[in-house]
């Protein structure tokens, strides 16, 4: 029997139904829900971006005219929540001239928040400015478009003309969590200047918003949090400026020093297993911190005191209350899943701290005022970004080739749960044996070719002659994840190849990728795409620069331990940034390890950059983003690239 073509023997049919072996596979129904304006709204609410970004671009494809431009505009805002820039930049593509002012000027915006977000913040500025000239626009575009051109501002370098736009902003809006969320971003950007700048803003503009904005900053510096006089002060100040009063949220805030901008610590801890099994992974991460607290330091070039935690997780809360003891006014770390989780269920959070790892449950600590930020280069979290990618390339069906281990079965269930909730279906799934000879047996049995030759014995059983035959892989498969590593992965994409699989996108992590060019042994993995993190694949920009200027950078190219260098000068990058991203707004920093941005649960989200391997070698897949491949330059010759 020819799966290729298909016949029905009469004679047979029963039989063949009662063994299952029917060669048609059913049509499985659509997975795609109705979508309306109000779920997909109600998904971007709730921080479910690519969601309802689906549900909008749904939306889109039964209008016409301005609605189209409308909920295509709206799904482009989700997808630049999620940080999925390519896909906006696609979907703002397609909304074309001539639009109403209100859409154009939207579009403007979203224009200008990607080329913010790509670094671009010259471009950024003018496009808000763009979207600025646009008339009879409402006060909810208009808090935006200040929003956007006040970060932009900030990071030009002028925070009082980013001050001015942000008190503009107030007057724009009416939700309290909005104002409240305003005026503590305000109040960062105040935070940051002078007292020769504050006061000459209180004194240009004496009645004005800005110097009385100006004075309030002023007077929070000038008395001591929580005091009798800080109290009188205020209320003066209120009673002076009665039109510019915040929200009683964030005047409780002041007056209890909790919505004030962290200090600049003036000192900070860094816990590190230095003498244990992962010696030379925390070194490398040491040595990323302190490489860049050296070409960027931080205010007041705080004393940096690193402490090695051992090799016995259980006392990092002990050596985490020692550092708090001796007046570290920073922490992070510890590096390693169980000291992180000893500490988070143990230590008692009195400053802020960035633990270098997740823990279970949380964090678990009182003050809730305490920030507790977790920061990770943990593969789950990129197998959900795997499971998003692919869902915004287009794909519902599922297979997942995983090893039979207690780290692969983790990453199955990541995958799984992050595709389910998206609505896909996870259609095959199959074990392997890591570091085994041969993947015959798992690539089969993903694909269903193990059962198709069942099917041919059985029919040949039954039909008592020989058959021609062609093994014939499942047809529902709209690509396949792949857990492995860069041994494994090399072994496994040639039998997806040879099993009738070679048209199948194959998504995986980059554990793929040892982070050493090797075109000759790399070249069997040719078509897997993977995310990693922009230090491991782009050349230019920012990553070009620091390759030059960071002291140890290249004694860890080419090698796995590149990423945990990355890691600790992100680690360090993060410290004075954390204000900032974590009040919310799109707010991100261009990091080592991907786009850095602060979750609802004040977990560290890395968006990724994608490559795919051809001819050995990771190239970059979003062509869109202004990245050079940093191996584009590197097509060795065999001999040569192997000798490395």
């Amino acid at each position: 029997m020819n799966h290729s073509s298909p016949r029905c023997v009469p004679s047979v049919f029963f039989g063949l139904m009662a063994l299952g072996l029917a060669g048609c596979v059913p049509t499985l129904h659509s997975i795609s829900r109705p979508a309306t304006a109000a779920s997909a709204a109600r998904a971007v609410r709730h921080g479910h971006y690519i969601e309802g970004s689906q549900a909008y671009q749904h939306l889109a494809q039964g209008t016409t005219g301005a609605t189209r431009a409308r909920y295509a505009l709206r799904a482009a805002e989700a997808l630049v929540r999620a940080g999925a820039l390519r896909e906006a930049h696609h979907e703002l593509s397609g909304v074309k001239p001539p639009l109403p002012p209100r859409l154009a000027a939207r579009k403007d915006v979203l224009e200008g928040e990607i080329a913010a977000a790509l670094g671009n913040t010259a471009q950024a500025y003018r496009e808000t400015r763009k979207a600025h000239a646009y008339p009879g626009l409402p006060p909810r575009l208009l808090a935006e478009i200040d929003r956007v051109e006040a970060q932009a501002s900030l990071k030009l370098g002028h925070p009082v003309r980013a001050a001015r736009d942000m008190i503009e902003r107030e007057g724009l809006l009416v939700s309290r969590r909005r104002l409240t969320n305003n005026e503590t971003a305000l109040w960062h950007d105040l935070a940051a200047l002078p007292r020769s700048t504050l006061r000459r803003l209180s004194d240009q503009d004496p009645t004005g918003a800005v110097g009385a904005w100006a004075r309030l900053e002023r007077i929070a510096r000038r008395y001591p949090p929580r005091s009798q006089r800080l109290t009188t002060a205020v209320d003066q100040w209120q009673k002076r400026y009665p039109k510019f009063v915040p929200t009683p949220t964030f005047l409780t805030a002041i007056l209890g020093a909790k919505g004030r901008p962290s200090a600049a610590p003036r000192s900070i801890a860094l816990l590190l297993p230095l003498t244990s099994p992962f010696a030379k992974a925390a070194k490398a991460v040491e040595r990323g911190f302190v490489d860049m607290a050296r070409i960027h330091p931080l205010p007041g070039h705080p004393a940096i005191y690193v402490y090695d935690i051992g090799s016995n997780p259980s006392v990092a809360t002990h050596d985490y209350k020692q550092a708090v003891k001796r007046g570290a006014q920073f922490i992070v770390g510890p590096l390693g899943a169980d000291a992180v989780a000893n500490v988070a269920d143990n230590a008692s959070f009195t400053v802020p701290t960035l633990l270098l790892g997740l823990a279970k449950n949380g964090p678990q600590h009182d003050d809730a005022h305490v920030p507790v930020y977790q920061f990770s280069l943990a593969r789950t979290l990129e197998a959900r970004q795997a499971a998003d990618r692919a869902y915004l390339d287009g794909h519902t069906r599922a297979a997942i080739l995983y090893p039979d281990s207690r780290f692969g079965h983790r990453m199955r269930r990541a995958f799984a749960r992050r595709w389910r909730h998206l609505g896909g279906l996870v259609v095959s799934q199959a074990a392997y044996t890591p570091g085994a000879t041969t993947y015959v047996q798992p690539v089969e049995d993903l694909l269903d070719i193990t059962q198709s030759r069942a099917r041919e014995a059985r029919l040949q059983g039954i039909l008592h002659m020989p058959l021609a035959f062609t093994a014939r892989r499942r047809q529902d498969v709209g690509f396949i994840f792949l857990v492995a590593d860069a041994a494994d992965a090399r072994l496994i994409k040639p039998q997806l190849d040879y099993d009738h699989a070679d048209t199948l996108p194959v998504y995986s992590t980059s554990s793929v990728f040892t982070g050493r060019p090797d075109p000759v042994y790399d070249r069997d993995m040719d078509g897997i795409m993977f995310g990693d993190m922009p230090w491991m694949l782009v050349a230019n920009g920012r990553m070009g620069r620091l390759r030059q200027v960071l002291p140890h950078a290249h004694h860890y190219d080419d090698t796995p331990l590149a990423r945990l260098y990355a890691f600790g000068a992100d680690a360090e990058g993060l410290v004075g940034r954390m204000d900032q991203l974590s009040l919310g707004g799109g707010g991100r920093y261009n990091g080592l390890t991907g786009a850095l941005s602060v979750r609802r649960d004040d977990v560290i989200k890395r968006t990724l950059v994608w490559a795919q391997f051809r001819r050995g070698l990771p190239e970059l897949l979003d062509t869109f983003l202004p990245y050079r491949g940093l191996f584009s330059s590197r097509k060795q010759a065999p001999d040569k690239a192997r000798g490395q």
